[in-house]
């Protein structure tokens, strides 16, 4: 019996060191986003869409600005004309009436070259096309800001797993031992008949069942902490732990639910997002009418052309200066129904962009309630299942007793042992779950920056030193 009470100690104590060791040189919370800044490949994908965007801006504004092009060309031509009827004058030969000119050059060399000017003056079109791309271009500005939150809120979500993971798989490893040492025992009491075979299968089984839940832990942690190096580049292996004692993760929300949905509604960037979605689709279909519509614009144009090579009188040449400035006017008058077409297809579109941003804000406004009513009984939640907690360690120290005294049984003690690992890791879950949600509730209003990281990075490190109640043999 000394020996089964030695090894169910060594359990008890060696399963509050492995839930509470600290780790020697840990990341931390904001080195793990710093580090994901420079790496997440959908973060970067981001940034690319706001610079585009940004360029999107740009070309609102030079829309209405001016546009001036040369033109140059150089080929082979022939050209033949023929003017009768024509009055003639020149110094000193006085004037001919009905005179006759002729010219000709055949395969002569043509050059021609001139610039050209045009500068909107109304344009329908052009002016929905310039307010479609500023509001496509605050919605980059809006989705670079979703990316960062969403990108801020996976770095964390994705620590917390590999933090529950490796608790989760330290309880685990620590029955599994405990289980292997008993099922020795076991056997060694059943050959020189101080035992039931009985002890032994019971033994076996709980094995295989501990081991089965070991080998599901070790994938899943893998996974998690695959996850975790994808999107930092950090080793996962050496992470800050969560302390269940820091009393930020149990604040209760720092503004009204009213307050929080207004932020949310008002600057929340999945929000603003699809609010411009729905800009840029009225916009279209303004654009769509507009091309029903006249424009006029100021044109200026000079040039030269030059002909020269032989024909039919010789040699010859030929040669137009020429330059112009007015204003030109477009008026559309049939376009096959194509237009009428775009613009109902462009109405359609504008009121499924607006409905999509009703049941956008809608989504954000639900989630963000959803995440400040845990908040709000995060702390009553957390409270009960501490109570749970000091419960199953009284529960495993009065089982501990028990065996001793030959009132319950190895395999009491090993449950009891069970369900306390699995109170803490309970525990342990909420407390990540209340600030993945206070990190939630931020990335929802737009407001998830370093400062709110910084606040639950003062969560992690080291656990307290294990009490002599949970570790008494």
């Amino acid at each position: 019996m000394s020996t089964v009470r030695t090894a169910l100690s060594a359990l008890g104590l060696a399963l509050s060191l492995a839930l509470a060791a600290p780790a020697a040189g840990a990341a931390d919370l904001l080195q793990a986003w710093e580090a994901a800044q420079a790496r997440d490949p959908a973060l970067a994908a981001a940034r690319a869409d706001r610079a585009a965007g940004q360029a999107r801006a740009d070309q609102a504004d030079g829309l209405w600005r001016p546009t001036l092009e040369a033109r140059a060309s150089a080929g082979r031509a022939t050209q033949e004309t023929w003017i009768r009827g024509a009055r003639f004058a020149a110094p000193g030969l006085g004037s001919m009436q009905e005179a006759d000119f002729d010219t000709s050059i055949t395969g002569g060399t043509r050059t021609e070259y001139g610039i050209r000017l045009r500068q909107p003056l109304i344009d329908p079109g052009r002016d929905a096309e310039a307010g479609r791309l500023r509001h496509a271009a605050a919605r980059a500005e809006a989705a670079w800001t979703a990316a960062r939150q969403q990108a801020a809120l996976q770095v964390a979500e994705r620590y917390f797993d590999v933090l529950l993971g490796e608790r989760a798989r330290a309880a685990l490893e620590v029955q599994r031992q405990a289980v292997a040492r008993l099922l020795g025992q076991a056997r060694a009491r059943y050959r020189i008949g101080d035992g039931s075979i009985l002890d032994t299968h019971e033994a076996q089984a709980r094995l295989g069942q501990v081991e089965a839940l070991v080998r599901d832990a070790d994938t899943q942690l893998e996974i998690a902490r695959a996850a975790f190096q994808d999107i930092t580049g950090l080793p996962a292996q050496a992470l800050a732990p969560l302390r269940r004692d820091a009393p930020v993760l149990t604040a209760a929300p720092d503004e009204p639910l009213t307050d929080w949905l207004a932020r949310v509604e008002r600057a929340g960037p999945a929000v603003l997002e699809s609010l411009e979605a729905a800009a840029m689709a009225q916009r279209q279909a303004d654009r769509a009418r507009a091309a029903m519509r006249p424009s006029l614009d100021l044109v200026g144009e000079a040039g030269r052309s030059r002909l020269t090579g032989s024909g039919a009188f010789g040699e010859a040449s030929q040669t137009a200066n020429q330059w112009t400035v007015g204003l030109e006017l477009r008026i559309p008058l049939y376009s096959g129904g194509v237009s009428d077409a775009r613009y109902r297809e462009a109405l359609a579109e504008r009121d499924g962009a607006r409905h999509r941003a009703a049941a956008d804000r809608q989504r954000a406004a639900l989630l963000a309630r959803a995440a400040w009513l845990r908040l709000d009984a995060g702390a009553a939640r957390i409270q009960a299942l501490r109570q749970a907690l000091e419960a199953s360690a009284a529960r495993r120290d009065a089982t501990r007793l028990g065996v001793e005294e030959g009132e319950r049984t190895t395999l009491d003690r090993l449950d009891a042992e069970r369900e306390y690992a699995q109170a803490g890791l309970a525990l342990d879950r909420a407390l990540a779950a209340l600030a993945l949600d206070r990190l939630q509730l931020r990335a929802l209003a737009g407001a998830l920056d370093e400062a709110a990281l910084e606040s639950i990075n003062q969560a992690l490190g080291p656990e307290p030193s294990p009490t002599r109640s949970s570790t008494r043999p």
